[in-house]
């Protein structure tokens, strides 16, 4: 039944078009779980510890370069 069903020339376009759908639907699940698994591995509690982080070793580089101008 099924494989005349899928060589038979009745319905399909809209079985391709069905199979067209679930695999897109499939891609788009396995695309959100690694993008969902990524974000929890990232550990986002630790961003504004980053951030804050970064932000001081620039300000001190900053001040240390615009000191060093002074000096020339």
């Amino acid at each position: 039944m099924l494989i005349k069903k899928l060589f038979s020339k009745k319905g399909q376009v809209s079985m391709e078009i069905g199979i067209l759908v679930a695999a897109a639907v499939a891609v788009a699940a396995i695309a959100a779980y690694y993008y969902i698994w990524n974000v929890k591995e990232s550990h986002p509690e630790n961003a504004g510890i980053s951030a804050n982080k970064a932000i001081v070793i620039l300000g001190n580089k900053s001040v240390q370069y615009a000191n060093s101008i002074s000096n020339l």
